[in-house]
């Protein structure tokens, strides 16, 4: 078990840096998008935990329709949230977001 243990801390710091690292680049990509980026994948969705009621407005499967600065802050507008910090979602879902916008970005 301490084997695994060791395996789940260095995970874990990777995780980390991953999920700085990919708040740090849809930082600097929505700022030089003029603040916003409309993400028309279709396809993008991440977790949206309810807000004021997660007992019952919590959506596995909310669709992402754009990423924006606001106040120096990254956020979502999503399906069920028009403003939704980057903080409210797993790293997993951050990667994917900044992963399809760069993407995006460098379709064109």
């Amino acid at each position: 078990m301490e084997e695994i243990i060791k395996l789940q801390k260095e995970i874990n710091k990777k995780q980390r840096k991953v999920r700085k690292g990919c708040i740090e680049y849809l930082k600097k990509a929505v700022e030089k998008a003029g603040g916003t980026i409309c993400v028309d994948d279709g396809e993008l969705m991440v977790t949206y935990d309810g807000g004021s009621h997660p007992e019952w407005a919590n959506n596995l499967y909310s669709m992402v329709e754009s990423v924006f600065l606001k106040d120096g802050k990254l956020y979502l507008s999503i399906e069920d949230c028009d403003e939704y910090e980057i903080n409210r979602i797993d790293t997993d879902e951050v990667y994917a977001v900044a992963t399809l916008v760069y993407n995006m970005l460098n379709e064109k």
